[in-house]
Order: C-alpha cells, then structure tokens, then sequence
C-alpha cells in the first residue's frame, strides 16, 4: 500500500509539473540595490505599491562564487545565467568561460528581446544580459558586443561609449563605431523629443544620455514610459519577447545613504513594475518577475508617518552593499516556480526553463 501511495504522489507531482503554464512573454524588474527597507519606504510614500499586485512571492540570497557580498556585476550573471561568478565578471564562469544568457536563449528561440535601463547601457546589470567580459570595467568592449548582438530595444545611457572620439593610431574611415552599427540595423534617438516620436519600429535604441541619466526627479522621461514603449515594440513580435527593466539609481543613492532619493528611485521603479503588469493582465501569456541583484547600503527606516506618508528617521550601516536577502515576486504563468526562498542562481535558471520550454 505505501509503495502505492508513493507512486500515487510521484505521479501527481510530475504530472503537475508537466502542466506548468510556459508563459510567451517574460518581463524581469531588477531594483538594483533594492532591499526589504526600500520597498519599504516606497510604500510609505506611496501607500500602495503597484508590486504588491503580484500573489507570488519569496526571497533571494545573493553571494557571489567568491564572496559572501556580491558585486552587480556577478549578481547579473546569476540572474541572466543561473551560475554564479566572481564579482566584476560578467556572463562568464571564474575560469573565464562564457554563459549563455536568458536574452540569448530567447533569441535563440526566434523572440524579441530588450534591455531598458536608468543608467549607461553598458553599465553592470544591463551588461551581464548580453555581454560577456572578464571585468565590468571593459566598457568599450561591453558596448562593441552590444551593439553586434541581436538585442532589439536599448534604451538608457551610454552614448559616450556607443560614440566614442577617433583613435589617433587609425584612420576614421576605417573606424566602425558601435554607434554605426547600430543605426544599419535600428532606429535610433538621442532625445526626449525624439524618443516620443519614435512610434514602434522592429528595432529601436535610445542613447539618450552622454553617460548615465540624473535621478528620477530630474529625468524628463520615466522609467514607466521606457517600459511601456519597449513592450509597445517588442510584443509585436509574434514569437514572444524577453525584456530586463532595471531601476539603476537606486543603488546609487543606497551607496550615498541618501534616503530620500532611495524613495523616488523606488517609486519610480515600482511604477515602471506597473505599467508591466497592467500589459501581462491584459495579455495572459505574460510572466512578470520582479527582485533585486543585492541590497544597497544597510538601510533602515526607524521613524515616519503612514497617515502622511512621510518617512522622517532612517539609517545606514554602510555605504556599500550587503548580503542581506533582497525581495521576489511574480505574476504570471510561470510564476509557482518563484516562490519561497531561492538562491540568484535558482531565479535564472527558472528563468532559462520557462524560456527553453517554449518551442523553436
């Protein structure tokens, strides 16, 4: 009778795996540098946060293959790969192999596939999707591979990097900047203006800052309306898309133990999270996974007003990161598999299944 009644549970358990739901479209939030207390803090400002409509959740350890505090760059590579690396390393192993990305198992796959982001392009996280380096620091090199891939939407900074001045040890004309291959094969915008004409090209890349943007307070255009015109124009491939959404700057301001523009950033984020969820409600088909790479800066809040909203006694424990637990949700088919507590590694190889699972 046990031996039956364990067949039985074998049975039921692989039969519901069997009939996971493999979503078309996946969307990953990153808040980079987003932990507990600063989702927090973006609900006391802003009462109910749009993330707080997704039923899956749970947490995420963070180390990296070489340290317990993980660096954004390792912490991508785990996301995008599901292995973990040394910190400064992106896409590739400690030994220095490459690893194939979740953005490219989903080229692979005919989908389209995007990159937005409140920072340089070629900054850590935005990287680790698409670029393999030994150093984060190899930023020319970074955006060379950028460039060449067959990411469709780019939108963020870095136009420094994509256009840099001529070497004086090669002639210009034999010179092909990233910025030139991009423009042969996509339609590319350099500003606000530009950016809300662009209409939905197959491909499009907005460099739309020399380096990185400033905060959210003084960005002319949202992380909200980035996301929503790369959905625009990536969901209108048939196949299905993959697209990363990162919320850069809330790092930053974890690393200046600036507590209040840790909330805008926050706010900022979780509104780009909304304008993802109200697409995947409509649509269906659609996983939405929102969590961070590590957390930022040891932050506390310790006095404020709900009734207000208003956030009046913080602290910090440093002005680097952590290896503190950052938060998981998910909305979405798919989305069973992101519940309770997993390891970074774990996030990206869910991720590459869901991707795997659907068919070539």
């Amino acid at each position: 009778m046990k031996k039956i009644l364990i067949l039985l549970c074998l049975f039921t358990a692989v039969a519901v795996f069997a009939e996971e739901a493999v979503p078309k479209n996946i969307i990953l939030f990153i808040g980079d540098g987003m932990g507990f207390q600063h989702i927090t803090a973006g609900k006391i400002a802003k009462g109910m946060l749009e993330m707080e409509r997704c039923p899956v959740t749970g947490f995420v350890t963070t180390w990296s293959a070489n340290q317990l505090v993980t660096d954004s760059a390792a912490g991508a590579t785990a996301l995008a790969t599901g292995f973990k690396t040394s910190n400064g390393a992106l896409a590739q192993d400690p030994d220095g192999k490459h690893l194939k990305t979740v953005l490219e198992e989903a080229e692979e796959r005919g989908k389209a596939t995007g990159l937005v982001a409140t920072c340089g392009l070629s900054h850590a996280t935005p990287a680790g999707f698409v670029a393999h380096a030994p150093s984060r620091s190899h930023r020319a090199e970074i955006v060379k591979q950028m460039a060449a891939s067959d990411v469709d939407v780019l939108f963020g900074g870095d136009l420094d990097y994509f256009d840099p001045p001529p070497s004086t040890n090669v002639p210009a004309e034999k010179v092909e900047t990233p910025l030139e291959v991009l423009e042969q094969k996509m339609t590319v915008v350099f500003s606000t203006e530009e950016f809300r004409k662009l209409g939905t090209p197959e491909q499009a890349a907005a460099l739309l800052y020399p380096k990185h943007p400033p905060y959210a307070a003084d960005r002319e255009i949202p992380l909200t309306e980035l996301t929503s015109k790369a959905i625009e124009i990536l969901s209108k491939d048939e196949d299905g898309f993959f697209l990363m959404v990162e919320g850069s700057q809330i790092d930053w301001a974890g690393h200046k133990n600036n507590a209040s523009n840790i909330v805008v950033e926050t706010v900022d984020f979780d509104d780009a999270v909304g304008a993802g969820l109200d697409f995947a409600e409509k649509n269906g088909e659609t996983l939405v996974i929102i969590t961070a790479d590590h957390e930022t800066g040891g932050f506390a809040v310790l006095g404020g007003s709900i009734e207000s909203n208003t956030i009046e006694k913080t602290a910090f424990a440093t002005g680097g990161h952590t290896a503190s637990m950052v938060p998981l949700l998910a909305y979405g088919p798919g989305s069973e598999a992101f519940n309770g507590v997993q390891d970074n590694t774990d996030v990206g190889k869910n991720l590459i299944r869901l991707i795997q699972s659907t068919q070539k």
